[in-house]
């Protein structure tokens, strides 16, 4: 029994840690940077694999479907994304081995994402009934703001403003409530400074970087792993809570059989983003 005390001690303080909003949030800040700047002192992929395997198993270990789904659709979408961006040359990395894109990216896509979305969740649960929350709505307004000016004045926004700009106001017609809008807002906005700090870094690299443009992608993910779960949810009343039976891909059956309840105007965003990113996928269009 002595064996497992380590590992129900390690249990215990990693529910407090991804529970508690300070200490996960200076922990993944501190975990990123430092992941960011050993890489590019070392150009060692296996230690940040190990580091951010470790950590999506800490993640998965305290996620209910919504967290798992995060985690197995950010990282496979994720790295097979960074793959064919890659090969078309949407942006670069300093090496990688396989496709020249970094081993430890495979992990660190689900973990980041579902940190990033984890992050707004647990802030919200546990000050959503103090008096100051209400300031996070102009929060939202404040950094939009200043994220418009950073993306014009130090980034490539006006390379291609209007496609973007299109492109950012259709997905959040995606959700349809304004916790939700919220949500994704948030969840975007930090993986996008996970990804200004990559580039800042030169860990990766853009031709063209836009904030905005970026954010949207993440916005999209972000729509397409809570549409997952909310299908996979549904289905378990199907099979009275059979998890075996569910897979990701079944669920996608969910989409088009009525598991997913859709609005026209989400139903008109996803047809529009889809085909947006199934070309930039297939290298007729850049993301």
């Amino acid at each position: 029994m002595s064996g497992l005390i380590p590992l129900k001690y390690i249990e215990s303080k990693s529910r407090i840690l991804v529970n508690t909003p300070i200490y996960f949030c200076l922990f993944m800040l501190f975990t990123i940077l430092g992941i960011l700047a050993y890489y590019i002192q070392t150009k060692d992929e296996i230690t940040p694999a190990i580091i951010l395997s470790v950590l999506w198993i800490i993640f998965w270990k305290n996620s209910q479907t919504e967290g798992k789904i995060f985690l197995v659709i950010a990282s496979v979408f994720g790295y097979i994304h960074e793959l064919l961006g890659v090969q078309y040359g949407y942006f670069t990395y300093l090496g990688g081995a396989i496709g020249n894109v970094p081993i430890w990216i495979l992990p660190g896509y689900g973990a980041i994402f579902w940190s990033a979305h984890n992050l707004w969740k647990i802030f919200e649960r546990q000050y959503s009934r103090s008096k100051w929350f209400h300031f996070t709505d102009h929060f939202v307004i404040l950094s939009f703001v200043l994220l418009i000016l950073a993306d014009y004045r130090y980034f490539d926004l006006t390379k291609d403003l209007l496609n973007t700009s299109v492109k950012f106001a259709i997905v959040f017609m995606l959700f349809r409530n304004f916790n939700l809008l919220r949500l994704a807002y948030f969840t975007g906005f930090f993986t996008v400074l996970t990804e200004t700090a990559g580039e800042t870094f030169g860990t990766w690299s853009h031709p063209s970087f836009s904030l905005l443009s970026l954010m949207a992608g993440y916005v999209f993910l972000l729509w397409i792993c809570l549409s997952l779960a909310e299908v996979i949810e549904a289905r378990k009343g199907t099979y009275h809570g059979n998890n075996q039976l569910i897979s990701c891909m079944s669920a996608l059956k969910g989409f088009v059989n009525g598991q997913k309840e859709w609005t026209k105007r989400e139903a008109t965003a996803a047809l529009l983003l889809t085909s947006f990113y199934t070309l930039s996928l297939l290298g007729l269009t850049a993301v």
